[in-house]
């Protein structure tokens, strides 16, 4: 048995209005959550690395059905910021119900 609660519970409770437009497709609103950044490891031409955060949304699947590349998605920050465009760089079904992606300012 799953005891993780659905996404819909983090949506009720942080999410943020978002509008996202696919590459060629129809403008969807939806509600969207920022989750916890990810840090990836750089690797450069000599034996040193960077870690590099990278922005990660999530989106309801019944909302949002695709989410390729290049999709850009208009969400603010934090509740009461004024919305800005992020680039889908990589988009993923995690889970049942949504999409988990890594976005980048547009």
């Amino acid at each position: 048995m799953d005891l993780r609660p659905p996404l819909r519970a983090a949506l009720d409770a942080f999410g943020l209005p978002a509008t996202v437009t696919p590459p060629g497709g129809p403008t969807v609103q939806t509600t969207a959550v920022w989750l916890p950044p990810v840090t990836v490891d750089q690797p450069t031409t000599s034996d040193l690395r960077r870690a590099e955060p990278r922005r990660v949304l999530a989106l309801p699947l019944a909302e949002a059905p695709q989410v390729p590349r290049d999709t850009v998605v208009t969400v603010p920050e934090h509740e009461g910021a004024v919305a800005a465009d992020w680039k889908v760089d990589e988009a993923e079904r995690i889970d049942f119900d949504h999409w988990r992606m890594m976005v980048v300012p547009a």
